[in-house]
């Protein structure tokens, strides 16, 4: 578990992961202030192992640090999550249940949860058959996956070039492009907000949509160029239908939200730094 400036929420996601695993590493990317402190309590939870970076070096960079931890302690399978994740009871069970139901899951480098929303509520327990366990997905958000440890050898780590946003994309695509599949296990419910809800008036009809600080901005823009570059030529299905978002976003931000002119500066300059391929941190967004 990745954590930057949590709130006390994050101490009863432990216990719930710490209820159907034996231990989870968690891996702080210098949070300050109460936040530290709420670090230092979820560090000294039983089965949890507390590693401080010291400063935000990125999500991806701080997942390599807790999955490179989780092999050299012999993990079979590494599962990765947000600070703001919980999971659902049987959570573990249904990921494994899919997974051994699936025809060929030596094919499997990943298995994701099937439903993943705010409060999401977990199927009633009933009689299922064997089609309706799971399916496959091209790509899914790195909170609350489970990845198979010997993919990581063929497939890479997370790029730390990119820093925060679009990160699991990039790995999902990477595991296929490596021969591996990501399987959705159906009845796995995984509870997690995308992004902060907020509600509008447009031409008097109330919209509702989630929205991102205005940093977030610009690495969900660069990122996604840089990965139209990376992947064009093996996935171009994928980049077609996603540059289609592109558009999407611009009319969210003139239509939707606030702060529109600074915003679409931020989106522009992102564009242009994926175009030049620029990676990293941006000297001018928050540590």
């Amino acid at each position: 578990m990745v954590t930057y400036q949590p709130d006390a929420l994050v101490l009863e996601n432990l216990r719930r992961l710490l209820r159907q695993v034996p231990a989870v590493i968690v891996v702080d990317n210098g949070s300050v202030g109460e936040s530290a402190k709420v670090v230092e309590a979820a560090g000294s939870l039983a089965g949890v192992e507390l590693i401080r970076n010291g400063s935000n070096l990125g999500i991806a960079t701080a997942l390599n640090v807790g999955i490179r931890e989780a092999l050299r302690a012999g993990c079979q399978w590494v599962a990765t999550f947000d600070q703001d994740s919980s999971i659902s009871d049987g959570y573990f069970e249904e990921l494994f249940r899919a997974y051994h139901a699936c025809p060929a899951p030596e094919k499997v480098g990943m298995v994701v949860p099937g439903k993943c929303s705010p409060q999401a509520a977990a199927p009633a327990p009933v009689t299922v058959s064997v089609d309706s366990l799971f399916s496959y997905t091209p790509a899914a958000i790195t909170s609350g996956s489970l990845t198979k440890a010997g993919v990581f050898p063929a497939a890479g780590m997370y790029d730390e070039g990119l820093f925060i946003d679009f990160v699991d994309v990039d790995f999902c695509l990477q595991l296929r492009k490596n021969g591996f599949k990501i399987l959705k296990a159906k009845r796995a419910v995984l509870n997690h907000e995308l992004g902060t809800k907020e509600t509008r008036n447009l031409l008097g009809l109330k919209i509702s949509f989630r929205s991102h600080s205005t940093w977030r901005h610009y690495y969900m823009m660069r990122n996604r160029i840089l990965l139209y570059r990376r992947y064009f030529t093996v996935f171009p299905m994928w980049v077609c239908c996603e540059a289609g978002l592109i558009c999407y976003d611009f009319t969210k931000i003139i239509c939707l939200e606030d702060k529109t002119a600074v915003r679409l500066r931020t989106v522009c300059k992102g564009i242009g730094d994926g175009l030049r391929g620029i990676t990293g941190r941006h000297a001018d967004f928050p540590k």
